[in-house]
Formats: C-alpha cells, sequence, structure tokens
C-alpha cells in the first residue's frame, strides 16, 4: 500500500508544481483529447485506453487520483476509452522517441563506475548518457534534418528524447526502425554485443562516433580502466597523469599517441562496445507505445521526469535532484 505521506506528496506536486506549460513544449496540445494515457494508481495495476478533452482535465485527474507513474501515447481518430481501446481506433500519429538508458549498459558499466546493482547511478556512469545524447542530437540535426529536440530526465536512470518536427511525428514504423538501425553501432546485446563492420556505417555518423567515444573515454578513464584494456601499468600511469595535466581537456598530440598504443593491443572496438550510444529500440520504433509523461513523478524514485535545458546537459547530474518523497516505495 502506498503511505498516506508518499501520496500527500504526489497530490501537492500535481497540483502546484507541475506545469502544463512545460508539457506543451515536448508535445502538441492539438487534437489533445484524441490523446492515450495510461496510469498506474496506487494499487499497482496498470491500465490504459484513458483521454481527457483538455491538459487541465489531466492536470486534475493527477491531483486527485495521485498514480504512482503517469504515461501518454500516441494520437487517435477518435478518442480513446474503455469503451472505444486504441486497436479499434485510427493511429493518427507519435513523437519520435528515443529511450537512453543504463539498464543498456549494465553488462559494461563495471568498466566505468564502481555502481552495483541496476538500481545505482553515478556521475560516472550517468557519462554514458551524455555521450550518447550528444551522438544522437547531433546526427538527428546534422543527418536528418531535425530541429525541435527535447531531452527530458526520466527520473530514475535514463534520458528520453523527444522529436517535435511535424516530419516525425507522422513516420511509420518501417520509417522509424530505418532512422534506429543508421544508429545502431553495436550488433547483439550485453555480454554478446560487438561492434558492426565500419563500412556498413554511413562515414559521417562513424567519424562522430568514434571522436566523440574516445574523447569521452579518454576525459574519464581510471588507470584500472587503461590496464583492463591491456596496458602496462607504467603506461596507464603516464596516460592518467597527462590526462590530469590537461585537466580533462584531451589535445590531439595526447589522442594520436593514445591511438597508436591501443592499435598495439587491438582493444579499439572493445572501447567503442563500452562506450557507443545504446537505444532501446521498442521505444522508437512501437508506435502505440506508452512513454513517460513529460513532467511527471516516477514512482520508484520521487523524481519527476524534468526537461534538460540544452546548456545543462553536460553538467546535469541526477543524484542532485531531489525526491519528493519522504521515502522511496518499498517492493516497487
Amino acid at each position: 500500500m502506498l503511505s498516506k505521506g508518499i501520496k500527500t506528496a504526489i497530490r501537492d506536486y500535481y497540483t502546484t508544481n507541475f506545469n502544463l506549460k512545460e508539457l506543451e513544449q515536448v508535445i502538441s496540445f492539438e487534437h489533445f483529447e484524441n490523446r492515450e494515457f495510461g496510469f498506474v494508481p496506487p494499487s499497482g495495476r496498470f491500465f490504459r485506453n484513458l483521454s481527457f478533452e483538455s491538459p487541465n482535465a489531466l492536470k486534475d485527474y493527477l491531483a486527485d487520483r495521485t498514480p504512482l507513474h503517469a504515461y501518454i501515447g500516441a494520437l487517435y481518430d477518435a478518442p480513446p476509452s474503455r469503451e472505444h481501446p486504441i486497436h479499434t481506433l485510427e493511429w493518427k500519429g507519435h513523437e519520435l522517441v528515443f529511450d537512453i538508458d543504463l539498464n543498456e549498459y549494465d553488462s559494461v558499466r563495471s568498466h566505468i563506475c564502481d555502481c552495483q546493482g541496476a538500481n545505482q547511478v553515478c556521475i560516472r556512469c550517468w557519462q554514458l548518457v551524455v555521450l550518447a545524447i550528444s551522438i544522437i542530437d547531433e546526427t538527428l540535426r546534422e543527418d536528418f534534418g531535425l530541429s525541435k529536440i527535447t531531452w527530458l530526465f526520466s527520473g530514475r536512470r535514463g534520458v528520453h528524447g523527444w522529436v517535435q518536427d511535424s516530419v516525425g511525428f507522422e513516420l511509420g514504423q518501417g520509417q522509424r526502425m530505418s532512422i534506429i538501425n543508421y544508429l545502431t553501432v553495436l550488433l547483439g546485446e550485453n555480454e554478446t554485443a560487438r561492434v558492426q563492420d565500419r563500412d556498413s556505417l554511413k562515414y559521417e555518423f562513424r567519424k562522430r562516433v568514434e571522436h566523440g567515444v574516445f574523447d569521452f573515454f579518454l576525459k574519464n578513464a581510471r588507470k584500472k580502466d587503461l590496464m583492463s584494456l591491456g596496458f602496462s601499468s607504467s603506461l596507464a600511469s603516464n596516460f592518467q597523469k597527462q590526462i590530469e595535466q590537461q585537466d580533462g581537456k584531451i589535445d590531439q598530440n595526447l589522442s594520436m599517441r593514445f591511438n597508436k598504443s591501443l592499435a598495439k593491443i587491438n582493444k579499439y572496438d572493445e572501447i567503442l562496445r563500452r562506450w557507443v550510444p545504446r537505444i532501446d529500440h521498442k521505444v522508437s520504433i512501437d508506435l502505440r507505445r506508452l512513454l513517460r509523461l513529460p513532467g511527471s513523478i516516477h514512482g520508484k524514485t520521487g523524481k519527476s521526469a524534468q526537461i534538460l535545458k540544452p546548456n545543462e546537459i553536460f553538467s546535469f547530474n541526477p543524484e542532485n535532484v531531489s525526491s519528493i518523497f519522504p521515502s522511496v516505495p518499498e517492493n516497487e
């Protein structure tokens, strides 16, 4: 059961802090009544096929029902309801969304930080998310001509990138799959994931990935990370010292020396495997998928799914986001 303190905190948040203007920065309010919504109430049973006549009606519902999780789905030709569920309606559109979550990196996080378990996150492993945002955002703008992109902290261990360009809203499943394939560097999952052949990647994208990955790796590499690749203790210490002397700013000379040393031990692909963006493909491709409502509370952490301002993405630290809960719900 949800404690009275947590239920009150959720109600207070949606009554006073939930901002419809911020929500409108992520989704269009046009034909709002035809949007699908879903919720996990305090009882814990997920349900969907709900719609609201207006954004204010949604806000009133959130404050009154205090759901642990709130989700938003696609736009249909009529308001979704229990009497008219989405499988009986015509799909009209859904924003193109990219989900980057540290869960996807759990098999390689031990090479980046000392977090233990699926619930932990620190500023070191968060650099994996920051790098993914950097590469994906630039690629969407430069290679696909998209310009209206908003990144949100999920409220737990990841981010969601929402594309508001109208062309993205209308993309079908096959077209979304093509974009995902373009952005995919790893084949397979977890320990079996391998870097696909470079010739199969577009040249500009490949160079963007390689430059971004090795720059981030050198800025964040610890001595033990270098040694795990096969560097000797003395060589790892030497690189670590040079990185510290440059205060994290990697110049061309250091980068070239590192690449030469890396070539000798043949671990180029291993660094890529640890650091390249990992996207939850299903989130981007599934046209009827429900996604966390921007601005809503994450029921496991009490943190809001908040917009990340462009000038704050690289300095954002999820550990610094406060929870509205007096304590985190147990058994969630």
